[in-house]
Protein backbone atom coordinates (compact mmCIF):
# COMPACT_ATOMS: atom_id res chain seq x y z
CA UNK A 1 0.00 0.00 0.00
CA UNK A 2 0.96 3.64 -0.46
CA UNK A 3 0.23 6.15 2.30
CA UNK A 4 -0.16 9.93 2.34
CA UNK A 5 0.08 11.73 5.71
CA UNK A 6 -1.16 15.16 6.71
CA UNK A 7 0.24 15.98 10.14
CA UNK A 8 3.37 13.83 10.15
CA UNK A 9 5.27 16.04 12.60
CA UNK A 10 2.70 16.08 15.43
CA UNK A 11 2.41 13.82 18.46
CA UNK A 12 0.41 11.09 16.70
CA UNK A 13 1.74 11.77 13.22
CA UNK A 14 5.36 11.31 14.27
CA UNK A 15 4.55 7.88 15.71
CA UNK A 16 2.53 7.04 12.60
CA UNK A 17 5.42 7.83 10.27
CA UNK A 18 7.79 5.61 12.26
CA UNK A 19 5.34 2.69 12.20
CA UNK A 20 4.62 2.99 8.49
CA UNK A 21 8.32 3.07 7.64
CA UNK A 22 8.78 -0.25 9.49
CA UNK A 23 5.60 -1.80 8.10
CA UNK A 24 6.20 -4.06 5.11
CA UNK A 25 2.61 -3.56 3.91
CA UNK A 26 3.48 0.02 2.94
CA UNK A 27 5.94 0.64 0.12
CA UNK A 28 5.86 4.46 0.11
CA UNK A 29 4.99 7.09 2.70
CA UNK A 30 4.24 10.54 1.27
CA UNK A 31 4.16 13.42 3.74
CA UNK A 32 2.68 16.89 3.34
CA UNK A 33 4.73 19.26 5.49
CA UNK A 34 6.00 22.80 5.84
CA UNK A 35 9.30 21.79 7.42
CA UNK A 36 12.01 19.17 7.34
CA UNK A 37 11.50 15.84 9.06
CA UNK A 38 13.96 14.06 11.30
CA UNK A 39 13.31 10.71 9.61
CA UNK A 40 15.44 9.69 6.65
CA UNK A 41 14.23 6.66 4.71
CA UNK A 42 14.04 5.56 1.09
CA UNK A 43 10.28 4.99 1.50
CA UNK A 44 9.59 8.66 2.30
CA UNK A 45 8.44 11.14 -0.32
CA UNK A 46 8.22 14.66 1.12
CA UNK A 47 5.96 17.35 -0.32
CA UNK A 48 6.90 20.78 1.03
CA UNK A 49 3.56 22.55 1.05
CA UNK A 50 2.27 26.08 1.32
CA UNK A 51 -0.97 25.30 3.14
CA UNK A 52 -2.44 28.62 2.01
CA UNK A 53 -2.17 27.38 -1.60
CA UNK A 54 -2.99 23.68 -1.70
CA UNK A 55 -4.06 23.58 -5.34
CA UNK A 56 -0.45 23.07 -6.39
CA UNK A 57 -0.06 19.68 -4.69
CA UNK A 58 0.95 16.95 -7.11
CA UNK A 59 1.08 13.41 -5.72
CA UNK A 60 4.03 11.44 -7.08
CA UNK A 61 2.46 8.02 -6.77
CA UNK A 62 -0.96 6.37 -6.66
CA UNK A 63 -1.90 6.76 -3.00
CA UNK A 64 -4.13 4.14 -1.38
CA UNK A 65 -4.86 5.74 1.98
CA UNK A 66 -4.76 9.24 3.44
CA UNK A 67 -3.93 9.54 7.15
CA UNK A 68 -4.92 12.86 8.77
CA UNK A 69 -3.53 13.77 12.21
CA UNK A 70 -3.40 17.51 11.77
CA UNK A 71 -4.25 20.37 14.10
CA UNK A 72 -3.10 23.02 16.50
CA UNK A 73 -4.11 24.68 19.75
CA UNK A 74 -6.05 27.90 20.19
CA UNK A 75 -3.03 29.46 21.88
CA UNK A 76 -0.73 28.67 18.94
CA UNK A 77 -3.33 29.63 16.34
CA UNK A 78 -4.00 32.99 18.00
CA UNK A 79 -7.72 33.10 17.32
CA UNK A 80 -10.71 30.82 16.84
CA UNK A 81 -10.93 31.80 13.17
CA UNK A 82 -7.29 30.84 12.58
CA UNK A 83 -7.73 27.55 14.43
CA UNK A 84 -10.73 26.69 12.23
CA UNK A 85 -8.56 27.41 9.19
CA UNK A 86 -5.87 25.01 10.44
CA UNK A 87 -8.01 22.30 12.05
CA UNK A 88 -10.92 22.25 9.58
CA UNK A 89 -10.28 24.09 6.33
CA UNK A 90 -6.83 22.67 5.53
CA UNK A 91 -7.66 19.01 6.31
CA UNK A 92 -10.93 19.31 4.39
CA UNK A 93 -9.14 20.69 1.33
CA UNK A 94 -6.48 17.96 1.48
CA UNK A 95 -9.15 15.26 1.78
CA UNK A 96 -11.00 16.70 -1.22
CA UNK A 97 -7.81 16.82 -3.29
CA UNK A 98 -6.91 13.28 -2.26
CA UNK A 99 -10.34 12.02 -3.30
CA UNK A 100 -10.00 13.76 -6.68
CA UNK A 101 -6.62 12.05 -7.09
CA UNK A 102 -8.20 8.63 -6.62
CA UNK A 103 -7.52 8.00 -2.93
CA UNK A 104 -10.23 5.62 -1.70
CA UNK A 105 -9.41 5.30 2.01
CA UNK A 106 -9.05 7.95 4.72
CA UNK A 107 -8.24 7.69 8.43
CA UNK A 108 -8.90 10.88 10.38
CA UNK A 109 -7.97 11.60 13.99
CA UNK A 110 -10.96 13.36 15.53
CA UNK A 111 -11.74 13.66 19.23
CA UNK A 112 -13.96 12.08 21.87
CA UNK A 113 -17.51 13.37 22.24
CA UNK A 114 -17.52 15.98 19.49
CA UNK A 115 -20.84 17.55 18.51
CA UNK A 116 -21.98 20.40 16.28
CA UNK A 117 -24.38 21.36 19.09
CA UNK A 118 -21.73 21.39 21.82
CA UNK A 119 -21.36 24.55 23.93
CA UNK A 120 -17.59 24.16 23.50
CA UNK A 121 -15.84 25.65 20.49
CA UNK A 122 -13.28 22.84 20.13
CA UNK A 123 -15.96 20.16 20.10
CA UNK A 124 -18.05 22.00 17.49
CA UNK A 125 -14.98 22.58 15.34
CA UNK A 126 -13.90 18.93 15.32
CA UNK A 127 -17.48 17.83 14.68
CA UNK A 128 -17.57 20.03 11.60
CA UNK A 129 -14.42 18.36 10.28
CA UNK A 130 -16.02 14.94 10.82
CA UNK A 131 -19.10 16.04 8.86
CA UNK A 132 -16.94 17.43 6.05
CA UNK A 133 -15.05 14.14 5.82
CA UNK A 134 -18.27 12.13 5.61
CA UNK A 135 -19.50 14.24 2.67
CA UNK A 136 -16.37 13.72 0.55
CA UNK A 137 -17.27 10.14 -0.32
CA UNK A 138 -14.29 7.95 0.50
CA UNK A 139 -14.96 4.24 0.05
CA UNK A 140 -13.56 3.73 3.54
CA UNK A 141 -13.58 6.50 6.15
CA UNK A 142 -12.35 5.81 9.68
CA UNK A 143 -12.79 8.42 12.40
CA UNK A 144 -10.49 7.80 15.37
CA UNK A 145 -11.85 9.49 18.51
CA UNK A 146 -9.35 9.49 21.40
CA UNK A 147 -9.74 11.30 24.69
CA UNK A 148 -6.72 13.27 25.91
CA UNK A 149 -3.54 12.18 24.13
CA UNK A 150 -0.63 10.99 26.24
CA UNK A 151 2.91 11.24 24.91
CA UNK A 152 6.09 13.27 24.75
CA UNK A 153 5.48 16.52 22.87
CA UNK A 154 8.18 18.86 21.62
CA UNK A 155 6.49 21.79 23.36
CA UNK A 156 5.49 22.10 26.99
CA UNK A 157 1.71 21.88 27.58
CA UNK A 158 1.15 22.14 31.32
CA UNK A 159 -2.65 22.07 31.08
CA UNK A 160 -2.63 18.96 28.91
CA UNK A 161 -0.28 17.14 31.30
CA UNK A 162 -2.70 17.98 34.13
CA UNK A 163 -5.63 16.52 32.16
CA UNK A 164 -3.61 13.37 31.47
CA UNK A 165 -2.91 12.93 35.19
CA UNK A 166 -6.55 13.49 36.15
CA UNK A 167 -7.76 11.23 33.35
CA UNK A 168 -5.46 8.43 34.44
CA UNK A 169 -6.77 8.67 38.01
CA UNK A 170 -10.39 8.58 36.81
CA UNK A 171 -9.65 5.73 34.41
CA UNK A 172 -8.14 3.61 37.16
CA UNK A 173 -11.40 3.84 39.10
CA UNK A 174 -13.24 2.22 36.19
CA UNK A 175 -16.05 4.77 36.50
CA UNK A 176 -15.43 6.63 33.26
CA UNK A 177 -13.05 4.40 31.36
CA UNK A 178 -13.83 6.16 28.07
CA UNK A 179 -12.00 9.25 29.32
CA UNK A 180 -8.76 7.49 30.20
CA UNK A 181 -5.88 9.20 28.29
CA UNK A 182 -4.68 7.32 25.21
CA UNK A 183 -1.01 6.99 24.31
CA UNK A 184 -0.16 8.48 20.94
CA UNK A 185 1.57 5.28 19.83
CA UNK A 186 -1.67 3.35 20.35
CA UNK A 187 -3.62 5.86 18.28
CA UNK A 188 -1.07 5.47 15.47
CA UNK A 189 -1.25 1.66 15.66
CA UNK A 190 -5.05 1.82 15.62
CA UNK A 191 -4.98 4.04 12.53
CA UNK A 192 -3.00 1.47 10.58
CA UNK A 193 -4.69 -1.65 11.93
CA UNK A 194 -8.19 -0.30 11.36
CA UNK A 195 -7.58 0.58 7.72
CA UNK A 196 -6.28 -2.96 7.16
CA UNK A 197 -9.00 -4.94 8.92
CA UNK A 198 -12.19 -2.91 8.58
CA UNK A 199 -14.48 -3.15 5.51
CA UNK A 200 -15.52 -0.23 3.34
CA UNK A 201 -17.93 2.28 4.83
CA UNK A 202 -17.80 4.88 7.60
CA UNK A 203 -16.46 3.73 10.96
CA UNK A 204 -16.12 5.65 14.22
CA UNK A 205 -13.67 4.22 16.74
CA UNK A 206 -14.24 5.43 20.28
CA UNK A 207 -11.49 6.09 22.76
CA UNK A 208 -11.96 2.86 24.73
CA UNK A 209 -11.76 0.81 21.50
CA UNK A 210 -8.45 2.28 20.35
CA UNK A 211 -6.19 0.24 22.63
CA UNK A 212 -7.99 -3.02 21.81
CA UNK A 213 -7.47 -2.47 18.09
CA UNK A 214 -3.89 -1.30 18.67
CA UNK A 215 -3.10 -4.60 20.44
CA UNK A 216 -3.76 -6.48 17.22
CA UNK A 217 -1.17 -4.40 15.37
CA UNK A 218 1.87 -6.02 17.01
CA UNK A 219 0.49 -9.47 16.23
CA UNK A 220 -0.34 -8.84 12.59
CA UNK A 221 1.99 -6.25 11.14
CA UNK A 222 5.32 -6.34 12.95
CA UNK A 223 6.03 -9.93 11.99
CA UNK A 224 5.91 -11.13 15.59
Amino acid sequence: MRALILGGTGLVGNQLVKLLLDNKRFETVEILTRRELEQRNSKILIHFVDFSNLEGIILKSNVDVLFVAFGTTLKKAGSQAKQVEIDVDIPTKVMELAKKNGVKKCVLVSSLGVSTKSPFFYSRMKAQLDENAKKIGFEQLILIKPSVLDGQRSENRLGERLFVSIGNMIGRTGLINSYRPVEAINVAKCMIQSVIELPNGIHEISSNQIVEIAKKYSLVDSGK
